[in-house]
């Protein structure tokens, strides 16, 4: 099933409430990464720069929704999905809008998850994540998540 743009805004804003006050916008998902967005605008800091609460948000939110989408793309049923650890480094302060994009495991490290994902129910998986300017990447978060299917009663 693929979902529109704006159905992954919806589903976004429904289950994350922060993203709404952020404005996080999706600007696109291709399967194997998902791009959000926010204005610096409503994410600042007092020095005029994005808040480091924002970018980090930003971040692990788009590897929660990239994952989310991915299983709901590739699975019956419904999943959860949660980050189990983050490190994120701040390279530079973000001085515009900006936007995160999240990478999804492939080769080998997505084989296994499609394979633990579907014999255990649960799995683990590993997101790279950018977080950009347009004077380039300035933060980047490398993020554990755990993914388990809901228990149909």
């Amino acid at each position: 099933m693929k979902y529109s743009t704006d159905d992954m805004k919806d589903f976004l804003y429904q289950h994350i409430p922060l993203a709404v006050a952020m404005q996080v916008d999706i600007e696109s998902y291709d399967g194997a990464h998902v791009v959000l967005t926010a204005p610096l605008a409503c994410n600042h800091n007092d020095k005029g720069t994005a808040f480091a609460g924002s970018i980090s948000s930003l971040a692990t939110v788009s590897g929660w929704i990239a994952l989310m989408l991915w299983a709901k793309n590739h699975y019956e049923g419904e999943f959860q999905v949660a980050v189990a650890h983050a490190d994120i480094h701040y390279k530079k302060p973000i001085l515009t809008d900006f936007k995160a994009r999240a990478s999804l495991p492939h080769g080998d490290a997505l084989a296994q998850l499609k394979k633990t994902l579907s014999h255990k129910g649960r799995a683990r998986a590993q997101v790279h994540i950018e977080v950009l300017d347009e004077h380039g990447v300035a933060v980047t978060q490398v993020a554990e998540y755990a993914v388990w299917r809901v228990s149909q009663s």
